[in-house]
């Protein structure tokens, strides 16, 4: 039934990256970039944890569990992506610093046009025999599929304001739409066989979004750091751009290639652990804040 799907498999990742980008771009205003000034040290910790701190993380997560092949490559790939568009909705619904994780996810976008080859480049070739990275395809992809929708976005977003939410809406729910039809093709046409990997694989995702959340919000633990800001990083470390992922791994490893299978089986299984350990954070955080705001507001009794 969907044995033709292979032949399509980056022009749906492309399509798909393209609208979500875009919805997301439209909702953006350069002014949300402000709190880049007001909370440095938020920013850059959350910053240095997405850009260094995840990608090492996944490198140990190889080696502990023993990972090879398409499965490592695909671990590298989905701890170089930058924030997904996902991160700000899960951040709302958490009563996190809505600011600061608009700002870490307009921000880290745009330097992936250079961090993502470069990361690829440096971690996920050791894993695959005679694997070449092409760093200038790679680079193009990012900036057409990635750069231009968002800014693309932007503009759209300053000159339709009142219809903004509609217009991101529509994108996101179409590419929404692409991506269903790429996870039933990849099913379907044996593109990826989710009972080979065992439950060693799965394990090994869920422990590196699980724990790499939880690094990463640690300074802010330890020094006291706004709540709302450790909300905000720790959604934002967990819900990476896999639309970007999808493209990546249809261009460096298109069908028949057998690493894909791999890649392709991490990038889809992350995504749904992201959810299942994004929601639980962000419940917490947003009970913790009713709470907190619940107190404030009780009289004092005289």
């Amino acid at each position: 039934m969907f044995d033709w799907y292979p032949g399509y498999e980056y022009l749906f990742a492309r399509t798909q990256l393209v609208l979500f980008t875009l919805g997301m771009g439209i909702t953006l205003s350069l002014g949300d970039f402000v709190e880049i000034a007001r909370r440095p040290r938020s920013f850059l910790s959350g910053l240095l944890g997405q850009i260094f701190v995840i990608p090492l993380f996944a490198v140990v997560i190889n080696a502990t569990f023993g990972l090879e092949g398409g499965i490592a490559v695909g671990m590298i790939l989905v701890a170089a992506m930058p924030g997904g568009a996902l991160s700000k909705f899960f951040a709302y619904f958490g009563r996190g610093n809505m600011a600061l994780s608009i700002s870490l996810t307009g921000v880290s976008t745009l330097l992936s046009l250079l961090t993502v080859p470069a990361m690829l480049q440096l971690l996920a070739t050791q894993y695959t025999a005679d694997f070449v990275m092409p760093v200038a395809d790679v680079m193009i992809d990012v900036a057409l599929c990635l750069l231009l929708p968002l800014v693309v976005g932007l503009t759209l977003g300053r000159l339709v304001p009142r219809h903004r939410q509609i217009l991101s809406n529509i994108c996101i729910r179409i590419g929404l739409a692409v991506v269903i039809v790429m996870v039933a093709g990849s099913l379907g046409s044996g593109r990826i066989k989710p009972l080979e990997y065992g439950l060693r694989v799965p394990l090994a995702i869920i422990l590196f979004c699980l724990l790499g959340q939880q690094v990463n919000m640690f300074p802010f633990r330890l020094f006291g750091w706004p709540r709302a800001d450790r909300m905000a990083v720790g959604i934002e470390i967990t819900m990476r751009n896999m639309n970007l992922a999808l493209l990546i791994s249809a261009r460096l490893f298109p069908p028949p290639d057998p690493v894909g299978g791999g890649v392709l089986f991490v990038i889809l299984f992350y995504a749904g652990a992201a959810m299942g350990v994004g929601l639980p954070l962000a419940w917490n955080h947003r009970r913790m804040a009713q709470r907190e705001t619940s107190e404030a507001i009780q009289p004092v009794e005289t």
